[in-house]
Formats: C-alpha cells, structure tokens, sequence
C-alpha cells in the first residue's frame, strides 16, 4: 500500500529541509533512503574524503621524482603533502649503499 503512494508523491509534499535531497537523488531513491536510515542521524563527509584514493593516485602516476611543487599546485595541496603521498625527491645523488658498500657483519662488530 505504501508503495503505491510513492507515485502520488511529489516533491512540493516533502518538507523544505529535504526537498533539495529528494529532488538530487528522486523521490524514489529518498524513499528508499528513509526507510533505511529513518529517524537517524547520519554524517556524510564532503565528496573529497571519498575521491582522495582515486587523487592519490593520479598523483603517484604523474610523479616523477622532481615535480613536488608541480603537483602541489595543479592539486592544490602543499609540497609536504605531496611529499607525505609520493615520498622525497630524487635528487640524482648515490650514495656507496647504492653500490653495494654498507656495512658487512666483520664491520658491524
């Protein structure tokens, strides 16, 4: 029964403070979505807590190892947090570990 009256539903009938939703989503899908969470209270984050994994991503494709500041600014992020998602530049710069010279167990004692 109650079904039925989903298609005599309009959105003019649902209140101010969910009309943007149901409009966004159908009355269809609102209904839906009260049923489940109904007489809940619910947080939804903003959408870029949700995107960030396919952003890093996309970071980790364009870096090179040199483009911290680059990317920081086509991402709108700071150069640490390209840094923190990417790790440090690669300055070119070897090192003797590099070669196979670190210590050996004779060394160490």
């Amino acid at each position: 029964m109650l079904e039925s009256w989903i298609n005599d539903l309009t959105l003019d009938m649902i209140p101010d403070s969910y009309r943007e939703l149901a409009e966004i989503i159908g009355i269809e899908n609102f209904i839906k979505l009260a049923k489940i969470l109904g007489g809940k209270t619910i947080y939804i984050p903003k959408a870029d807590t949700f995107l960030r994994p396919a952003r890093d991503i996309n970071i980790k494709k364009e870096f090179n190892g040199y483009n911290h500041a680059e990317l920081a600014k086509k991402y709108n992020l700071s150069e640490r947090w390209i840094v923190e998602i990417c790790g440090p530049a690669n300055d070119g710069q070897l090192t003797l570990l590099d070669f196979g010279f670190g210590l050996d167990e004779q060394d160490a004692s």
